[in-house]
């Protein structure tokens, strides 16, 4: 693969507080502080920012795909992303055709393997932020590196990790300190 380096970004607990159920409308999100300076800075510095979110509440009609479709609309109308990819499976729990086993969802790298090969960017020359493992796992497969936020569930995710995992990624407390970690690597050209 070649291309142009992104930053793939988890949703829920990474850009915005997770909340009980799946947020139906944009209205519903509140964003962390840091998200937007930090996704601009990211914008600017030349990076595609590139949601990767796993949404099994579409398998369970919590959410219906057009809703889904327009909070991820607004959500480019709101930062510079240039695009979100969801996966609306479940293996075991929803209805079909929802319900089965995927190579998208996370920890798989579907999603992050059909941005590249739709948006024309080089996985090696990107980046996985996310709260959780299975994120990270996502773009490690392809040979992104990896940030875990100590947002949403990350605190309790850094807890669980084994000392192998954990010397393959980096750790910041939240979006901010991710964005800041990641312009640094790039201006040192690493």
């Amino acid at each position: 693969m070649g291309g142009r380096a992104a930053v793939f970004l988890d949703r829920d607990g990474t850009l915005h507080r997770e909340l009980e159920r799946a947020p139906r409308h944009f209205a519903e999100l509140e964003f962390f502080p840091c998200v937007e300076p930090a996704l601009r800075a990211l914008a600017d510095a030349g990076f595609e920012l590139v949601v990767v979110t796993n949404q099994s509440a579409v398998a369970s009609l919590a959410v219906s795909v057009g809703e889904l479709d327009a909070l991820h609309a607004q959500l480019a109308r709101r930062f510079p992303i240039a695009a979100s990819y969801a996966c609306p499976h479940h293996p075991e729990r929803g209805l079909p055709p929802y319900v089965r086993a995927c190579a998208c969802r996370k920890p798989g790298s579907g999603l992050l393997e059909r941005a590249s090969l739709e948006r024309d960017l080089d996985p090696r020359r990107s980046w996985i932020v996310g709260d959780a493992r299975r994120d990270l796992e996502a773009g490690l497969a392809l040979g992104a590196r990896a940030v875990l936020v100590l947002t949403g569930k990350g605190e309790r995710e850094l807890a669980g990790l084994d000392r192998e995992f954990r010397a393959r990624i980096s750790v910041a407390r939240d979006l901010g300190e991710a964005s800041a970690q990641i312009l640094a690597a790039a201006a040192q050209g690493r």
